[in-house]
């Protein structure tokens, strides 16, 4: 059982690590929490400081000021209610003790207390789980014999939550990890592949379908997979599970829908409401409903000491009744007991739901839902029924920037709309997230809220000025990405890509205005390639680009070009030289110095990329002429990467370092992301140099930040863990090679990426015995480089020139050149299983 303590109007859940106040949790942090929990384990007893800084910091030497700072936190929270400051008392140069009110209240079994991060993206569940056990059980059950698992339901019923829960509890059952897709945001069925790629933070890659990445990532790995919210988007879900479950072996998909997927290896779970309680039973037998519970676990969030005794348990018992027991019917009505008894509470379901009061025990769930939604809204004054309706305009959730921007308006105004706001959250149509910064509405209540907006006539302008809003709230976004810190840059601006997206579709449809959309388009840019979202970008501002008039700015003009430019990249060479110079002659004539020589800086990379580095050296040099004095250290950072590689290509190795190592240190300095694989440009040139050891080290180092790193993309990894596979084999550390190998190819080949690397596997098959592998592999990286009309870098030129050596030595010339004819004619997927073929 989970241990709960009720303090005053606070609850303490000691295994979920949360402290809330009348419903909301507080921002108090886990240590702040561990330390209270050690002094209301034993209220009223002095507890010493090194006692409570053991169970605090386990395992860690820390200073004692660090616990002064967590008891002057936790004062801070508690004096929410008169008094509650002093509840600690200190015992000078000793310890503390809790004189406040405190009682131990039991629990269910409460989740994992903290998830692996890195092994999955499941949200912080924030509110108990209530009911549901033989559902929990079931589920679990069948998890493991079940490949398609789909949980159906009307809206209302609880699939995401009983999905999301049944996930955190079978978290240790796969190797590779749990990841939650909410597709609920989406309105385009194509994009259900790249959901899922950005929540398993896969990298889309040029010349793939999104699908073909998916299920190379996913070949191996042991994941349970949750698709959420299908039904609107169900035949690309169908069709998402469906190649998953014929290309992949070991992934499991959870999907929530209000109806089945309809796929022959489908189990479909279908969840009914809770059970309900006999109105004219005792309490005892009340409160063992799960209906009840739920309803109470949420009442007590708002009146911590509403009992179950009397006339209250049978109005409560009623108020489930008529509600079906529909979990998010029980959780808005439960919301009212913080203005109206339970007793009123049910009088006014009496009133208002005739529906439910029909005796047509045939109507569809969903119609129940929605009368509990309808009564709600009726309680709703005109300004909240107003901002309801308006904020349904946001796929993605909203800031209150955000809902000043849309909801404000007769008969709101913009100075009282915070007001209006706290309303509706205080009401449970509203969510507002852990921090505070965001808010959201439930996709059921949004749909509802949606409906309301049409009725009042006002989508089109609601719809418009949502699009403004994106517009003016990514106005800073360019300027900002290229000085904020890069983690501080997403924090900001990535939590709007679902609304971005909504904003476009309707900028860019038959009822919008592409005047709104090319500037959010051009002004949004960023997002695409900070999202690793390459393809989808490439597309919406291709859109943006076909729609430039006359009267589009041209700074709009210059910024579409631009990213443009970089999201297309080696993907077409030709098409990215072409914007990447229309941006440069567009900023030339804004005298905008940084960006346009931010666009020669990726000019010039592209031509010393493309085997052209006779021409980037005068382009690089106009570059840093005008980035020396701009202010702008992450653009000059990128100067000096790509000075340093054209000097590398060019065998002046000294000034490559020279230049690598002064891009390092602006990234580092500017808190951009880019610094880590900058260390293994480092790395690299250590290996072109002949300095293994350093080498190896740099790799290591660079691997290590990147599996920590809650943002680097798979390719990334497969690059560092390929190189490193390279350095292992001229060392001679041939089995330490495969291992990194076996990793780091499977990566890459999501990316496209995985044909460079070859000649050192190669390399490495000939030195471990297997030189016909070698010769084959040989021939197919020669076919490769050709293709794609690459020329190989130092370390790769230098792996094929000893491996062609050692060839020549094993074969005579007929045999090696039908070995290497052999390998040129494999395919990709033969090619790199002889690759880490043991």
């Amino acid at each position: 059982m989970n241990t709960v303590y009720e303090i005053g109007p606070f609850r303490l859940d000691t295994v979920a690590g949360v402290l809330t106040h009348e419903g909301r949790p507080m921002a108090l942090g886990a240590r702040g929490v561990a330390v209270l929990t050690t002094l209301v384990q034993v209220p009223n007893e002095y507890v010493r400081k090194a006692s409570i800084l053991d169970a605090a910091w386990p395992g860690l030497v820390v200073e004692e000021n660090n616990l002064a700072a967590q008891i002057s936190a936790i004062r801070r929270t508690l004096a929410r209610v008169p008094g509650g400051e002093n509840w600690i008392e200190t015992l000078a140069r000793r310890g503390y003790r809790f004189v406040g009110p405190v009682a131990e209240i039991a629990g269910r079994p409460g989740p994992p207390v903290a998830a692996d991060r890195k092994r999955t993206n499941l949200p912080e569940l924030l509110t108990s789980f209530v009911g549901r056990e033989r559902e929990l059980a079931e589920i679990k059950q069948l998890l493991p014999s079940t490949r398609l698992l789909t949980l159906t339901g009307t809206g209302g019923m609880g699939k995401t939550r009983l999905a999301q829960q049944a996930a955190s509890e079978v978290l240790d059952a796969y190797r590779n990890g749990v990841w939650f897709v909410d597709l609920a945001p989406l309105r385009d069925p194509a994009l259900v592949p790249s959901a899922l790629a950005q929540a398993l933070r896969v990298k889309e890659s040029a010349g793939q379908k999104i699908l073909s990445v998916l299920c190379n990532h996913l070949r191996q790995r042991e994941t349970l997979l949750i698709l959420d919210n299908c039904e609107h988007v169900l035949d690309a879900c169908a069709r998402l599970a469906e190649a998953l479950l014929r290309e992949t072996r070991r992934a499991t998909v959870m999907a929530t829908s209000r109806e089945p997927l309809h796929l022959a290896p489908e189990h479909t779970y279908p969840l009914a409401a809770l059970p309900l309680p006999d109105p004219n039973a005792g309490a005892q037998s009340i409160a063992r409903s799960d209906a009840v519970q739920l309803f109470l676990e949420r009442a007590r969030q708002y009146r911590p000491r509403l009992d179950l005794q009397g006339q209250q348990a049978r109005a409560v018992a009623e108020i489930c009744v008529k509600l079906d027991g529909i979990p998010l019917a029980l959780e808005l009505a439960a919301a009212r007991v913080a203005m109206l008894p339970v007793e009123q509470i049910l009088r006014l379901l009496d009133q208002r739901f005739c529906l439910l009061t029909s005796g047509n025990r045939e109507l569809p769930r969903h119609q129940t839902l929605r009368a509990m939604i309808d009564w709600s809204h009726e309680l709703l004054d005109d300004a909240e029924k107003a901002l309801f309706a308006r904020l349904s305009v946001f796929a993605g959730g909203w800031t209150l920037a955000g809902a000043e921007a849309v909801g404000a308006g007769e008969p709101i105004a913009k100075d009282g709309l915070v007001y209006v706001l706290i309303g509706l959250i205080e009401q449970s149509l509203i969510v507002a997230d852990i921090d505070g910064d965001r808010y959201r509405m439930l996709e059921t209540v949004r749909a509802y809220a949606q409906e309301k907006l049409v009725e009042a006539g006002a989508t089109d302008a609601i719809t418009r000025r949502h699009a403004q809003h994106l517009r003016d709230r990514f106005e800073r976004a360019p300027d900002d990405w290229l000085r904020l810190p890069d983690m501080d840059w997403r924090r900001t601006y990535a939590p709007e890509l679902d609304n971005v997206r909504a904003a476009l579709d309707w900028a860019f449809g038959s009822e919008g205005d592409s005047a709104i959309g090319v500037a959010l388009a051009a002004a949004s840019g960023p997002l695409w390639m900070e999202l690793s979202l390459p393809v989808e970008g490439r597309r919406r501002l291709e859109d943006a680009v076909a729609l430039i008039g006359a009267q589009t700015p041209e700074v709009d003009q210059a910024r579409l070009w631009l990213c443009l430019g970089m999201l297309v990249g080696e993907a077409n060479p030709a098409r990215s030289m072409a914007a990447t110079e229309r941006a440069c002659e567009l900023y030339r004539g804004l005298g905008d110095a940084t960006r346009c020589g931010f666009s020669l800086v990726l000019l010039g990379d592209m031509l010393a990329k493309m085997g052209r580095a006779e021409q980037a050296p005068a382009i690089l040099a106009e570059a840093f002429q005008l980035l020396k004095y701009a202010g702008a250290p992450k653009v000059l950072a990128r100067y000096f990467e790509s000075f340093g590689f054209l000097k590398m290509e060019t065998g002046d190795l000294v000034a490559a370092r020279t230049n690598y190592e002064e891009a390092l240190s602006l990234y580092r300095r500017t808190g951009a992301e880019r610094a880590v694989p900058q260390l293994g440009n480092i790395a690299n040139l250590d290996w072109a140099v002949g300095d293994l050891v350093a080498s190896e080290a740099g790799y290591r180092e660079v691997v290590a930040a990147l599996r920590k790193s809650q943002v680097s993309t798979n390719s990334t990894l497969g690059f560092a863990l390929s190189c490193l596979s390279g350095v292992l084999t001229e060392r001679g550390q041939l089995d330490d090679a495969l291992v990194a190998a076996r990793e780091g190819l499977p990566l890459l080949n999501e990316a496209g990426l995985g044909w460079y690397f070859l000649d050192h596997l190669a390399l490495r098959a000939t030195l471990a015995g297997k030189p016909e592998y070698a010769a084959r592999l040989a021939g197919y990286a020669d076919s490769a480089f050709t293709a794609k009309d690459f020329s190989r870098q130092i370390n790769e030129a230098r792996a094929r020139d000893r491996l062609r050596a050692l060839l020549h030595e094993e074969f005579g010339p007929g045999k090696l050149e039908r070995l290497l004819a052999d390998g040129a004619c494999m395919s990709e997927s033969d090619a790199f299983r002889l690759a880490v073929d043991e």
